[in-house]
């Protein structure tokens, strides 16, 4: 395909994944909402979690996206063996994706989200270690806003991990309001856990403007 069709779809996959984010960011803030009926607040943290795949989604395919943008935009020569590499990554991700979503409320729900935010976290440090050793000048030389795209990039891994890290008291803490009704270290420790995951999405929002300043900049 040509550059424009993946300058395209490099451009959807963003706005997706950021509208979709901002989605799910509005709506944990007002599962917080003690005034709200428990039914209200659990439909609004049950839309979240739906909204909440696409930005994931986007992450998975943003990858190979961006390596076939790369390769035909000129910026560097990409070998096919990343290519199939990163296509590779990407399916397994989107499976891993699907598998989670099936086995809600299960044990193996558990179980790959283990795999997930292990998988994230090697995937992250490999991305951020290959975009500082390209920023500092080892491997194939490209553009230095490139490379620091590559590097801001990998640290989004990162922070996707704390922002699942941090929302985990959510689940346990509705089946409390579930059962004991709206109390006040129960709302404290909704709020808590909300307003500790909003830090490390405000910082993803801070990266993805910092890489999409780069790209279409290009300064330097």
């Amino acid at each position: 395909m040509s550059y424009g069709i993946w300058k395209f779809l490099h451009i959807l996959l963003l706005v997706y994944w950021l509208g979709a984010d901002l989605g799910v960011f509005i709506l944990a803030r007002a599962a917080r909402r003690a005034d709200l009926s428990f039914d209200q607040r659990a439909l609004l943290l049950k839309y979240g979690m739906i909204i909440d795949q696409l930005p994931r989604v986007c992450l998975a395919l943003m990858l190979p996206v961006s390596l076939h943008l790369v390769d035909s935009a000129g910026y560097g020569e990409v070998p096919p063996v990343l290519f199939l590499l990163g296509w590779a990554v990407s399916a397994a991700w989107l499976w891993l994706l699907y598998a989670l979503g099936k086995s809600e409320g299960t044990p193996r729900q558990q179980q790959l989200g283990a795999v997930n935010l292990a998988g994230q976290g090697v995937f992250g440090l490999v991305v951020t270690v290959a975009g500082l050793a390209l920023l500092l000048g080892y491997g194939p030389h490209i553009a230095p806003w490139l490379a620091l795209k590559v590097l801001l990039f990998g640290l989004i891994f990162f922070c996707a991990i704390m922002i699942d890290v941090e929302f985990r008291p959510m689940g346990p803490a509705f089946v409390r309001l579930a059962t004991e009704g709206s109390k006040p270290e129960i709302e404290a420790l909704i709020t808590r856990t909300v307003d500790r995951a909003v830090w490390w999405v405000l910082a993803i929002y801070a990266l993805v403007i910092a890489i999409t300043f780069l790209g279409a900049v290009k300064p330097g």
